[in-house]
C-alpha cells in the first residue's frame, strides 16, 4: 500500500513536470513563455576589466585567509602561504574587477579558491594562462 502512494506522488510529479514543458511559446518579455533571445557578455575566467595594479591592496586580506586556514599566526607567512598569496594575485591581475569582487563577500581559503579563481584540472592547463597561452 505504501509503495501505491509513492508511486503515485511520483507520477503525480512528472505529469506535473511535462505540462509545464508543453505551455505554448510566448512572444518575447521577461516573464514565463519568453523566445529567449537574451545576448550574453559573460567571457568566463581569465578575462576582465579593471586595474591590475588594485590587486596589490588585496594581497594582506588573502594572506589572511591563507594564514587563518595553516592555522599560522606569525609576522612573517609561511613560503606556502606567500606561494598561494602570488598564485591569487597573479590570476587576480588578469580579472581584477571579477577576482577583487569576488574577495570581497568570501570568509574562508575554501570560498576564495572555489567561487573566485578557475578551477584547477589534473593537466594544469590553468597554469597556461599566466603564460599567455
Amino acid at each position: 500500500m505504501r509503495g501505491l502512494g509513492l508511486g503515485l506522488i511520483v507520477v503525480a510529479t512528472l505529469v506535473a513536470a511535462c505540462a509545464c514543458k508543453q505551455k505554448s511559446p510566448g512572444t518575447g518579455g521577461t516573464g514565463p513563455g519568453g523566445d529567449g533571445g537574451g545576448t550574453g557578455s559573460g567571457s568566463g575566467f581569465g578575462s576582465g576589466t579593471g586595474d591590475p595594479a588594485a590587486c596589490d591592496g588585496a594581497a594582506g586580506r588573502i594572506e589572511g585567509l591563507y594564514q587563518a586556514a595553516a592555522g599560522v599566526e606569525r609576522a612573517e607567512p609561511t613560503t606556502e602561504v606567500k606561494d598561494n598569496v602570488a598564485m591569487v594575485l597573479a590570476e587576480c591581475r588578469t580579472a581584477p574587477d571579477r577576482v577583487l569582487a569576488c574577495l570581497a563577500k568570501v570568509n574562508s581559503v575554501l570560498q576564495l579558491e572555489t567561487l573566485c579563481l578557475a578551477p584547477l584540472d589534473d593537466e594544469g592547463s590553468e597554469g597556461l594562462t599566466f603564460q599567455g597561452k
